[in-house]
């Protein structure tokens, strides 16, 4: 957990840079031509490819396999001066938290006889939607007629509620007169409703007639665990309890697409690409 100071000054520094980072790039006037013909707002979707969760046994000899978990993110987003080479960019981004993914395994002498071989599976779960504002400051460069590449870089504001959810497996004996609970994990979001997170990435754009077409790669690194919690391995046939603790960063690279329409001209027709100068 992060201490209270820290949020606070998160949130002081954010509030300062929605205030003046726009007036300050508003002072930029370089200005791309081909640009200048495309609407501040744009839609935004594409695959994100979260960390894999981190384990911290305590004792006992069982763990299990955390993988990578995708997911998706949707949005939009708004550039302040979209044709500058400099700008700052501000939006809205929906994603679909994690949980878990895991793969787990059971020897044969652990667990009821019908599982020849032991056992071995598989367990993915999601928590509730989380609502994100990126603040990223953007430099874009010419790198053909219709085609530019931007790199970007700030901060990202969550809003994802505090949670729990949990994982439990059971077996039962070959007549179902038995049963043993053999494996659990429970995990749990923060207190504070309110996270920040790090944010770089880079990609390309390519204007076209009617829509401004970006692909950007970005990378999402935040300032304290998304999920944390902790595993138990018990009543096995053989083995010991084993026990850990469970942490879930949030990270992600994700390779977002973004549509910008092109603004219409008064006579209702959309405006056509010029050569940059």
């Amino acid at each position: 957990m992060v201490k209270r100071s820290v949020i606070i000054t998160t949130i002081v520094g954010l509030v300062l840079t929605i205030v003046f980072a726009p007036k300050a790039f508003s002072q930029v006037t370089f200005e791309y031509y081909a640009l200048k013909k495309y609407h501040k707002w744009g839609i935004i979707t594409g695959p994100v490819l979260y960390n894999r969760a981190k384990l911290e046994p305590q004792y006992g000899e069982y763990t299990f396999e955390n993988r990578p978990i995708w997911g998706f993110n949707a949005g939009f987003d708004y550039d302040f001066h979209p044709a500058n080479k400099w700008s700052f960019i501000t939006g809205l981004i929906v994603a679909l938290e994690p949980v878990y993914n895991i793969k787990y395994s059971f020897k044969e002498e652990d667990i009821y006889p019908q599982f020849k071989g032991g056992d071995v599976d598989k367990a993915k779960m999601y928590a509730m939607t989380s609502f994100s504002a990126p603040l990223l400051i953007r430099l874009n460069l010419q790198i053909g007629d219709k085609m530019f590449m931007n790199f970007r870089t700030g901060l990202k504001v969550m809003y994802f509620p505090s949670g729990f959810a949990s994982f439990s497996l059971t077996y039962h004996n070959k007549d179902n007169t038995e049963a043993r609970e053999v494996f659990g994990l429970k995990a749990e979001s923060p207190d504070n409703w309110i996270q920040g997170s790090f944010v770089i990435g880079t990609g390309v754009s390519y204007a076209l007639k009617k829509i401004l077409i970006k692909a950007n790669l970005v990378y999402v690194m935040n300032f304290q665990n998304t999920m944390e919690g902790e595993y138990l391995f018990d009543n096995l046939f053989v083995s010991p309890r084993s026990y850990g603790f469970y942490k879930l960063s949030g990270n992600y690279i994700g390779l977002l697409f973004t549509i910008n329409l092109a603004k219409r001209q008064k006579n209702g027709k959309r405006t056509s690409i010029s050569p940059s100068r």
